[in-house]
Protein backbone atom coordinates (compact mmCIF):
# COMPACT_ATOMS: atom_id res chain seq x y z
CA UNK A 1 0.00 0.00 0.00
CA UNK A 2 1.45 3.42 -0.69
CA UNK A 3 0.24 6.68 -0.87
CA UNK A 4 1.79 10.37 -1.90
CA UNK A 5 2.66 13.27 0.26
CA UNK A 6 2.95 17.32 -0.62
CA UNK A 7 5.05 19.54 0.93
CA UNK A 8 3.92 22.59 2.68
CA UNK A 9 6.20 25.92 2.05
CA UNK A 10 5.74 28.79 4.62
CA UNK A 11 7.10 32.09 3.79
CA UNK A 12 7.18 34.27 6.77
CA UNK A 13 8.27 38.34 5.77
CA UNK A 14 8.74 40.22 9.35
CA UNK A 15 9.71 43.76 7.48
CA UNK A 16 9.37 46.74 9.35
CA UNK A 17 5.58 48.48 9.41
CA UNK A 18 5.05 49.88 5.76
CA UNK A 19 4.39 53.64 7.04
CA UNK A 20 7.87 53.56 9.00
CA UNK A 21 10.10 52.53 6.66
CA UNK A 22 10.54 55.98 5.37
CA UNK A 23 11.58 57.18 8.61
CA UNK A 24 13.69 53.98 9.71
CA UNK A 25 15.52 54.54 5.75
CA UNK A 26 15.42 58.35 6.45
CA UNK A 27 17.64 57.57 9.94
CA UNK A 28 20.00 54.80 8.28
CA UNK A 29 20.95 57.54 5.65
CA UNK A 30 21.46 60.54 8.14
CA UNK A 31 23.65 58.11 10.02
CA UNK A 32 26.03 57.50 7.46
CA UNK A 33 26.17 61.05 6.30
CA UNK A 34 27.34 61.72 9.91
CA UNK A 35 29.53 59.31 9.74
CA UNK A 36 30.95 60.04 6.58
CA UNK A 37 31.80 63.32 7.67
CA UNK A 38 33.12 62.59 11.11
CA UNK A 39 34.50 58.89 10.43
CA UNK A 40 37.07 59.48 13.32
CA UNK A 41 34.75 61.38 15.70
CA UNK A 42 37.51 64.19 16.20
CA UNK A 43 35.17 66.66 15.70
CA UNK A 44 33.17 65.26 18.80
CA UNK A 45 36.10 65.74 20.95
CA UNK A 46 36.38 68.89 22.83
CA UNK A 47 39.50 69.92 22.56
CA UNK A 48 39.41 72.98 25.41
CA UNK A 49 40.63 72.91 28.46
CA UNK A 50 38.48 71.73 31.63
CA UNK A 51 40.31 73.36 34.60
CA UNK A 52 39.33 76.00 36.10
CA UNK A 53 42.39 78.26 36.69
CA UNK A 54 43.17 80.56 39.88
CA UNK A 55 41.11 83.24 40.40
CA UNK A 56 43.05 87.09 40.91
CA UNK A 57 42.33 87.12 44.33
CA UNK A 58 43.57 83.08 44.75
CA UNK A 59 46.59 84.38 42.51
CA UNK A 60 47.48 87.50 44.94
CA UNK A 61 46.71 85.45 47.98
CA UNK A 62 49.20 82.62 47.13
CA UNK A 63 51.81 85.35 45.59
CA UNK A 64 51.10 87.45 49.38
CA UNK A 65 51.96 84.30 51.65
CA UNK A 66 55.33 82.79 49.13
CA UNK A 67 56.60 86.86 49.82
CA UNK A 68 56.13 87.06 53.46
CA UNK A 69 57.57 83.48 53.73
CA UNK A 70 60.37 84.09 51.54
CA UNK A 71 61.19 87.47 53.74
CA UNK A 72 60.69 85.70 57.15
CA UNK A 73 62.85 82.86 55.65
CA UNK A 74 65.80 85.27 54.27
CA UNK A 75 65.68 87.95 56.73
CA UNK A 76 67.77 88.79 59.20
CA UNK A 77 64.95 90.44 61.53
CA UNK A 78 62.58 88.06 60.27
CA UNK A 79 59.81 85.54 62.71
CA UNK A 80 62.48 82.98 61.08
CA UNK A 81 65.43 84.65 62.66
CA UNK A 82 63.87 85.74 65.82
CA UNK A 83 62.53 82.14 66.76
CA UNK A 84 66.17 80.53 65.73
CA UNK A 85 67.77 82.91 68.18
CA UNK A 86 65.26 81.60 70.99
CA UNK A 87 66.19 78.72 70.16
CA UNK A 88 69.62 79.42 70.35
CA UNK A 89 68.88 81.13 73.53
CA UNK A 90 67.36 77.63 75.39
CA UNK A 91 64.33 78.40 74.30
CA UNK A 92 63.94 82.09 76.39
CA UNK A 93 63.76 85.65 75.45
CA UNK A 94 66.42 88.23 76.46
CA UNK A 95 64.45 89.76 79.05
CA UNK A 96 63.50 85.72 80.14
CA UNK A 97 67.20 85.35 80.16
CA UNK A 98 67.84 88.27 82.30
CA UNK A 99 65.66 86.88 84.98
CA UNK A 100 66.83 83.42 85.30
CA UNK A 101 70.50 84.91 85.78
CA UNK A 102 68.69 86.84 88.59
CA UNK A 103 67.23 83.78 89.43
CA UNK A 104 70.39 81.82 89.72
CA UNK A 105 72.09 84.04 91.13
CA UNK A 106 69.40 84.55 94.28
CA UNK A 107 69.54 80.14 94.32
CA UNK A 108 73.21 80.15 94.26
CA UNK A 109 74.04 83.04 97.34
CA UNK A 110 75.25 82.55 100.34
CA UNK A 111 73.55 84.38 102.96
CA UNK A 112 75.54 87.82 103.87
CA UNK A 113 73.91 90.31 106.44
CA UNK A 114 75.43 93.23 104.73
CA UNK A 115 74.15 92.58 101.18
CA UNK A 116 70.92 93.95 101.28
CA UNK A 117 71.11 97.91 101.99
CA UNK A 118 67.95 98.23 102.16
CA UNK A 119 68.12 95.59 105.04
CA UNK A 120 70.97 97.39 106.71
CA UNK A 121 68.85 100.39 106.44
CA UNK A 122 66.11 99.24 108.36
CA UNK A 123 67.79 97.43 110.75
CA UNK A 124 70.05 101.04 111.56
CA UNK A 125 66.81 102.39 112.20
CA UNK A 126 65.22 99.90 114.37
CA UNK A 127 68.33 99.95 116.75
CA UNK A 128 68.42 104.00 116.81
CA UNK A 129 64.36 103.95 118.41
CA UNK A 130 65.19 100.99 120.75
CA UNK A 131 68.17 103.10 121.53
CA UNK A 132 66.32 105.81 121.89
CA UNK A 133 63.26 104.32 123.82
CA UNK A 134 66.14 102.69 126.69
CA UNK A 135 67.61 106.10 126.73
CA UNK A 136 64.59 108.28 127.35
CA UNK A 137 63.69 105.96 130.18
CA UNK A 138 67.03 105.81 131.58
CA UNK A 139 66.81 109.46 131.92
CA UNK A 140 63.19 109.49 132.77
CA UNK A 141 64.51 107.36 136.00
CA UNK A 142 67.64 109.09 136.65
CA UNK A 143 70.17 106.42 135.63
CA UNK A 144 71.05 107.34 132.08
CA UNK A 145 74.84 106.77 131.65
CA UNK A 146 74.70 104.09 134.71
CA UNK A 147 75.69 100.59 134.38
CA UNK A 148 71.70 99.75 134.64
CA UNK A 149 71.09 102.12 131.57
CA UNK A 150 73.94 100.45 129.52
CA UNK A 151 73.15 96.85 130.30
CA UNK A 152 69.74 97.42 129.08
CA UNK A 153 70.43 99.39 126.32
CA UNK A 154 73.09 96.54 124.68
CA UNK A 155 70.16 93.99 125.90
CA UNK A 156 67.30 95.71 124.02
CA UNK A 157 69.49 96.32 121.07
CA UNK A 158 71.13 93.14 121.02
CA UNK A 159 67.62 91.38 120.78
CA UNK A 160 66.17 93.49 118.34
CA UNK A 161 69.64 92.87 116.08
CA UNK A 162 69.29 89.12 116.40
CA UNK A 163 65.81 88.64 116.23
CA UNK A 164 65.61 91.23 112.55
CA UNK A 165 68.52 89.29 111.65
CA UNK A 166 66.98 85.98 112.07
CA UNK A 167 64.00 86.82 110.41
CA UNK A 168 66.31 88.37 107.53
CA UNK A 169 67.86 85.25 107.33
CA UNK A 170 64.73 82.95 107.01
CA UNK A 171 63.55 85.51 104.88
CA UNK A 172 66.76 84.68 102.70
CA UNK A 173 66.33 80.87 103.10
CA UNK A 174 62.75 81.68 101.52
CA UNK A 175 63.64 83.31 98.95
CA UNK A 176 66.43 81.17 98.07
CA UNK A 177 63.91 77.95 97.94
CA UNK A 178 61.33 80.22 95.59
CA UNK A 179 64.46 81.00 93.43
CA UNK A 180 65.42 77.25 93.06
CA UNK A 181 61.83 76.56 92.36
CA UNK A 182 61.38 78.85 89.96
CA UNK A 183 64.55 78.28 88.13
CA UNK A 184 62.94 74.82 87.65
CA UNK A 185 60.27 75.87 86.41
CA UNK A 186 61.84 78.60 84.10
CA UNK A 187 63.74 75.70 82.57
CA UNK A 188 60.59 73.66 81.82
CA UNK A 189 59.26 77.36 80.52
CA UNK A 190 62.30 76.96 78.04
CA UNK A 191 61.99 73.63 76.91
CA UNK A 192 58.49 74.69 76.05
CA UNK A 193 59.11 77.65 73.79
CA UNK A 194 61.77 75.77 72.37
CA UNK A 195 58.79 73.51 70.87
CA UNK A 196 56.69 76.85 70.28
CA UNK A 197 59.80 78.75 68.40
CA UNK A 198 60.49 75.35 66.06
CA UNK A 199 56.67 75.68 65.25
CA UNK A 200 56.94 79.13 64.59
CA UNK A 201 59.90 78.92 62.68
CA UNK A 202 58.96 76.23 60.44
CA UNK A 203 55.49 78.45 59.42
CA UNK A 204 57.33 80.49 56.75
CA UNK A 205 57.97 76.80 54.85
CA UNK A 206 54.79 75.45 55.86
CA UNK A 207 52.97 78.88 53.99
CA UNK A 208 55.30 78.09 51.05
CA UNK A 209 54.64 74.37 51.17
CA UNK A 210 50.86 74.99 50.58
CA UNK A 211 51.46 77.53 48.12
CA UNK A 212 53.33 74.72 46.21
CA UNK A 213 50.82 71.93 47.11
CA UNK A 214 47.79 74.27 45.54
CA UNK A 215 50.12 74.51 42.17
CA UNK A 216 50.95 70.71 42.43
CA UNK A 217 47.07 70.34 42.61
CA UNK A 218 46.53 72.61 39.80
CA UNK A 219 48.87 71.04 37.44
CA UNK A 220 47.32 67.47 38.67
CA UNK A 221 44.11 68.95 37.40
CA UNK A 222 45.65 69.83 34.21
CA UNK A 223 47.30 67.07 33.50
CA UNK A 224 44.40 64.55 33.98
CA UNK A 225 42.84 66.86 31.57
CA UNK A 226 45.23 66.39 28.73
CA UNK A 227 44.54 62.50 29.57
CA UNK A 228 41.01 63.01 29.00
CA UNK A 229 41.07 64.92 25.78
CA UNK A 230 44.10 61.69 24.71
CA UNK A 231 41.55 59.25 25.63
CA UNK A 232 38.65 60.91 24.21
CA UNK A 233 40.17 61.42 20.94
CA UNK A 234 41.53 57.68 21.07
CA UNK A 235 38.35 56.00 21.46
CA UNK A 236 36.52 58.81 19.09
CA UNK A 237 37.15 56.77 15.68
CA UNK A 238 35.64 53.45 17.94
CA UNK A 239 32.44 55.48 19.19
CA UNK A 240 31.73 56.51 15.93
CA UNK A 241 31.55 53.01 14.53
CA UNK A 242 29.54 51.99 17.48
CA UNK A 243 26.97 54.54 16.79
CA UNK A 244 27.24 53.27 13.07
CA UNK A 245 26.73 49.60 13.79
CA UNK A 246 24.30 49.97 16.46
CA UNK A 247 21.82 52.06 13.77
CA UNK A 248 22.82 49.39 11.37
CA UNK A 249 22.23 46.39 13.38
CA UNK A 250 18.59 47.83 14.49
CA UNK A 251 17.44 48.51 11.02
CA UNK A 252 18.58 45.28 9.96
CA UNK A 253 17.05 43.06 12.21
CA UNK A 254 13.77 44.63 11.38
CA UNK A 255 13.33 43.20 7.44
CA UNK A 256 14.11 39.88 5.99
CA UNK A 257 11.89 37.06 4.46
CA UNK A 258 12.09 33.57 6.03
CA UNK A 259 11.11 30.15 4.39
CA UNK A 260 10.20 26.87 5.77
CA UNK A 261 9.19 23.89 4.41
CA UNK A 262 7.04 20.83 6.18
CA UNK A 263 5.77 17.82 4.67
CA UNK A 264 2.50 17.46 4.33
CA UNK A 265 -0.28 14.54 5.39
CA UNK A 266 -0.28 11.37 4.12
CA UNK A 267 -3.44 10.71 1.83
CA UNK A 268 -3.92 6.99 3.13
CA UNK A 269 -3.53 8.18 6.86
CA UNK A 270 -5.62 11.15 6.14
CA UNK A 271 -8.30 8.24 5.35
CA UNK A 272 -7.56 6.23 7.79
CA UNK A 273 -8.36 9.50 10.32
CA UNK A 274 -4.65 9.50 11.62
CA UNK A 275 -3.49 12.76 10.10
CA UNK A 276 -0.34 14.16 10.73
CA UNK A 277 -0.39 12.26 14.06
CA UNK A 278 -0.74 8.97 12.80
CA UNK A 279 2.19 9.90 10.37
CA UNK A 280 4.84 10.33 13.29
CA UNK A 281 3.23 6.63 14.62
CA UNK A 282 3.21 4.89 11.65
CA UNK A 283 5.60 6.24 9.50
CA UNK A 284 8.12 3.37 10.03
CA UNK A 285 5.40 1.56 8.78
CA UNK A 286 5.90 2.41 4.97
Amino acid sequence: MSGGSKTQTTTTNNAPWSAAQPALKTGLDQAQNLFKADPTGQNSVYKGSTVVPWSSQTQNAMNAIQTNAQDNINNPTGTSRQYQDIINRGGLTTAQQNALQNTQNTANAAFDINANPAFQQVLKQAQDSASNAVNLNAGAAGRYGSGVHQGNLAREVGDLTSRMVGQEYQNWQNRRDAANTNLFNMSQQGFGNIGAAYQGLNKPAQDLMQVGGMNEDLATRQKNDELRLFNEQANAPWNQLARLNAIASGAGSLGGTQTTAQPGQNPFLSALGYGATGLGLLGGMF
